[in-house]
């Protein structure tokens, strides 16, 4: 996700998760420590380069606490840094309550 503000004028890719403490991210599994889901932010190199979950796991999810309503311009993935590791494809879904979830669609039906 990339945060949107008066800030960013010329450049505006600072991700919006780098704010959020690694108490805001859950995730089904994880691979490992290093793989753990507060790994899961843009440009980062620490533990392992990012989140993985298990290889068991059949339908793994990452979950971010954003802590207030907002609107969310953007999402932006990567690979795992120095890995051949990325995903291919995903669902976005959002939620007030953390309960009911609804699936993003794009307007013109893709997505």
């Amino acid at each position: 996700m990339i945060r949107r503000s008066e800030e960013c004028r010329d450049n505006c890719d600072g991700p919006l998760v780098s704010l959020l403490p690694d108490a805001s991210f859950h995730s089904s599994s994880q691979f490992s420590t290093g793989n753990a889901p507060r790994f899961a932010k843009l440009n980062r190199r620490e533990g392992a380069g990012g989140w993985s979950p298990t290889p068991t796991d059949r339908e793994p999810w990452l979950q971010l606490d954003l802590r207030d309503r907002m609107e969310v311009t953007a999402v932006a993935t990567q690979g795992r840094y120095d890995s051949s590791d990325w995903v291919s494809s995903y669902l976005l879904l959002y939620s007030d309550t953390g309960r009911a979830w609804k699936q993003y669609r794009q307007e013109d039906g893709v997505g």
